[in-house]
């Protein structure tokens, strides 16, 4: 009953915020599909659901000659990048569409339509006066405008949410073993786990390992890096990109500056940092699942989770609403230790988040919309969502992803996640996204060939050293850069 009377508040919210909208161009008439992706599933989601058909028919009630057909999240197992080239090879793919800026921003203008001047013209469904009601973009924070900037220096997405990742935690079996979540060190943290297995016979992290494609591990390859190379970072850094974020002088990297790094030898597979990283990343995943190269998604984690059978798992905001209403047990919300000089000479004492705007609500226009003479209005009900007073009450709703539109609230996955959001963010994102998605891959192979002790050490790093070392090249050959040679 507390679930459908918080709805229907929501709902009459977003009722009298879209009277009270400015008054758009009737004019506007045409037909365009979109898939919010997590925000759109009625079967799995039916309150959030309702919410995005709210925001829909009301626009279409502002313009009558408008038709807002939503097309719902795909089934779990779709292999989503599969089903959008598909698409967008014969123009049929979403005109308003969801995509991870990592990937969107290697096909660029090749798939995608160019918002930069949308985003520095009025978003007329902000009211007067707020952020974002003389310049669409001044709605969004700058480091999320400027994380999400592709390699040619545009911007094909417009990202409303950020995620946040997280140690969700079995309360219970942390206490029966006497372990308490928080570590001094990564030291402390591996000892404590191993503990929880002695002790209790689970396994102590749930995470997983794909040998291509997306899988959780990504996210300790990205903390691991980012600890051993972070002295690093002022070196590695491209002025003109500083420039953008003033007063962020620790911030992640983009694929120019990965390229160039690589480029000019300053990042390099067989520097010693990676005998580092290389300990950190196996001791860590003899702390998972024997099977962890054999599971194939985060929701079976989470079901390994749920079940009791492991005692953390490395999740997400977006886990935060599920395990809420599934959880038969105490949980709570931790996150890996600071590295320091105990763990390794040069550690600086911190750990470093993973989060940013690879969360649901990414939504950028094909090409192909504006080929059909559909880009305008496109534009104008992606605007229409990214208001506030609409993209407010669905992320409440669906609980899973820290918006960050202005005028905006996170609510209680804030609350969760709050101690993490204050770390550092990592210097490395995730292995598809640091030069090519193609990389990313033959990354992955060549760190899951180690763990399985099929290469040694040095094998190992010259074949990281030849993944960065051609994924610079195809960088190169992609944008031409005037330092590439």
């Amino acid at each position: 009953m507390l679930k459908k009377l918080t709805l229907v508040l929501l709902l009459c919210l977003l009722v009298t915020a879209l009277g009270t909208a400015v008054a758009q161009d009737s004019e506007l008439s045409g037909e365009i599909n979109v898939y919010p992706q997590n925000y759109y599933n009625p079967e799995a989601d039916p309150d959030t659901a309702a919410v995005m058909e709210s925001i829909a028919q009301a626009y279409m009630e502002m313009h009558p000659g408008v038709t807002i057909n939503l097309i719902a999240n795909l089934p779990a197992g779709t292999d989503y990048n599969t089903w959008l080239a598909s698409r967008i090879a014969a123009s049929e793919a979403p005109d308003i569409a969801w995509d991870q800026y990592a990937f969107r921003n290697q096909q660029m203008d090749n798939w995608w339509v160019a918002l930069d001047d949308y985003l520095n013209m009025p978003n007329p469904y902000i009211e007067a006066g707020t952020p974002g009601s003389e310049r669409w973009m001044d709605s969004l924070p700058d480091y999320v405008i400027n994380q999400t900037r592709a390699p040619d220096g545009h911007l094909y997405q417009v990202s409303l949410d950020w995620v946040e990742t997280a140690l969700y935690y079995n309360v219970d079996m942390f206490k029966e073993a006497g372990v308490e979540p928080n570590w001094a060190n990564w030291g402390a943290f591996v000892a404590d786990m191993n503990k929880l297995r002695d002790t209790l016979g689970v396994d102590p992290v749930g995470l997983y390992q794909a040998g291509t494609g997306w899988s959780s591990w990504y996210w300790a390859d990205d903390v691991f890096l980012s600890a051993v190379w972070h002295d690093k970072a002022p070196e590695i850094l491209m002025q003109k990109y500083i420039d953008l974020q003033p007063g962020r002088d620790f911030r992640r990297l983009n694929t120019e500056e990965v390229a160039k790094a690589v480029h000019d030898g300053v990042l390099t597979a067989t520097d010693p940092r990676m005998d580092t990283y290389l300990a950190l990343s196996k001791q860590f995943t003899e702390l998972l699942p024997v099977d962890y190269i054999g599971i194939t998604s985060l929701d079976d984690i989470q079901r390994l989770f749920l079940s009791h059978e492991v005692a953390s798992f490395w999740g997400g905001t977006w886990n935060n609403k599920q395990v809420d209403e599934s959880a038969d047990f105490e949980w709570g919300v931790t996150y890996l230790p600071p590295f320091t000089a105990e763990d390794f000479a040069g550690a600086a004492g911190v750990s470093y988040r993973v989060g940013g705007p690879s969360s649901a609500g990414q939504y950028g226009i094909p090409a192909a919309t504006a080929d059909e003479g559909n880009l305008e209005l496109a534009v104008d009900f992606l605007r229409w969502m990214s208001a506030p007073q609409n993209f407010g009450p669905l992320a409440a709703t669906y609980r899973g992803f820290i918006p960050m539109v202005a005028g905006t609230e996170g609510g209680a996955v804030v609350q969760n996640f709050s101690a993490v959001a204050a770390l550092p963010e990592r210097l490395f994102g995730d292995p598809n996204g640091r030069l090519t998605n193609e990389a990313g891959d033959q990354w992955s192979a060549a760190m899951q060939a180690f763990f399985l002790d099929q290469t040694d050490l040095e094998t190992t790093k010259a074949a990281l050293q030849e993944v960065w070392w051609n994924g610079m090249l195809a960088v190169c050959e992609q944008q031409s850069y005037d330092w590439c040679s």
